[in-house]
């Protein structure tokens, strides 16, 4: 039997239909027979819906049906969220124009909130009993929820406690550790030998313990970390332009001074009267003057200092462009730590790219690696580059470059 809209709709699919026909037939315009036709496939397709649905004409009578009907079916309870994926979508949005980490907050606000709104959803289906379907979602959700929650908890402390940690001075860290560490261990004895007291006073000490180290940790964030003075090492002594001075520098403090034995390596011995002698890989063609160093690959370079001072080992590239200067002056400047106490020596406009080791006491050793890009065989005409040299001599050594 046949619903009323059921009939409607095969009525008028059957109409449109020879509609299309008769109009096709008398004017044989194409624009009027597609709109016909279109609008008859529509409303059959209508149809063919609604008697499988078959959603009207219910009698009074018919309690399975009025029981088991959507009317009947208990609504579904507020959630939040929906709302809490929208936010996650805007965020994603304003992090694609502004910068990644806000996109990835985006990203996991959008995964979780999405799977903890379908997790809702399927346990309100579970059953037509809301606290059952409760506790279905928490089967569910709190074995994952839980570790989850937990972790991110940990994480955030953590985090804050670190802020704090490096707002306040090199010995002021080691006190307030130990000062917060006493504490955390005096309140766990208090609470261990006092089984009386109730779990609410231990969730709240607990609760205000952590909401004083995030408060903390943010507003120390929000100031800034404390001065952290920058070790100096052999690049940023070519940055400030240190390695062509033979005076001894931070970064050579406490540096190697021996060098374990290694394969396919050149050798450059500084002799007792200041002169540069080499040795590479294989022989070594008679009266050579100058070291043969293939580019474009790591070359292993020992260097031995056989003379009565602490001296050091410089490669000189190049000279550096004045767009280079500009950009290494400007790096300088930025990560200044406020300058207090050095020279304008230490800050003297570097012109030139070059490598070094550290002061080498005699009778030491020390390894460098180079990485030339470059043939020596350039139209700059640049006497001073492809070179060894050591500062405060006049030993001198040429590199070839094919």
């Amino acid at each position: 039997m046949f619903t009323t809209g059921s009939k409607i709709l095969i009525g008028s699919s059957v109409l449109a239909t020879v509609a299309a026909i008769v109009y096709g037939i008398s004017q044989g315009e194409a624009i009027g027979i597609v709109g016909l036709i279109s609008a008859a496939i529509a409303l059959a397709l209508l149809a063919g819906f609604n008697v499988w649905a078959r959603d009207s004409n219910l009698s009074a009578t018919d309690t399975t049906g009025i029981a088991t009907s959507d009317a009947a079916i208990e609504p579904p309870g507020a959630s939040i969220w929906p709302m809490v994926f929208g936010v996650g979508a805007t965020t994603v949005l304003l992090g694609l124009v502004t910068q990644q980490s806000i996109f990835t907050i985006g990203v996991v606000i959008l995964i979780a909130a999405g799977a903890q709104w379908m997790v809702q959803a399927w346990a309100e289906s579970a059953s037509s009993d809301r606290r059952v379907n409760a506790d279905v979602r928490d089967r569910v959700a709190n074995p994952l929820e839980y570790p989850l929650l937990g972790a991110v908890a940990v994480g955030i402390i953590a985090f804050a406690f670190s802020r704090i940690m490096l707002w306040l001075s090199k010995t002021n860290t080691v006190y307030a550790f130990v000062i917060l560490a006493t504490l955390i261990a005096l309140i766990a004895f208090f609470f261990a030998f006092r089984p009386s007291v109730k779990r609410g006073a231990i969730s709240a000490v607990l609760g205000l313990g952590a909401v004083a180290i995030v408060a903390s940790g943010t507003a120390a964030g929000v100031d800034g970390e404390r001065d952290i003075h920058v070790h100096e090492t052999t690049t940023t002594a070519a940055v400030e332009g240190l390695c062509a001075s033979p005076e001894k520098g931070e970064f050579d403090e406490k540096a190697s001074q021996t060098v374990g034995t290694k394969s396919s390596t050149y050798t450059i011995t500084l002799t007792a009267s200041d002169e540069l002698e080499f040795d590479v890989p294989g022989p070594v063609e008679v009266g050579a003057v100058a070291m043969v160093l293939p580019r474009s690959n790591p070359n292993n370079i020992v260097f031995r200092n056989d003379s009565d001072e602490e001296r050091r080992l410089t490669y000189d590239f190049r000279a550096l462009t004045e767009d280079e200067i500009i950009e290494i002056e400007a790096a300088k400047e930025d990560e200044s730590h406020g300058g207090e106490g050095e020279s304008d020596e230490e800050h003297s406009t570097v012109e030139r790219f070059q490598q070094c080791t550290t002061l080498i006491e005699p009778g030491g050793a020390q390894l460098m690696t180079l990485l030339i890009a470059e043939p020596s065989i350039s139209p700059s005409n640049d006497d001073e580059a492809f070179r060894f040299f050591v500062p405060g001599t006049d030993a001198e050594l040429e590199v070839m470059v094919p």
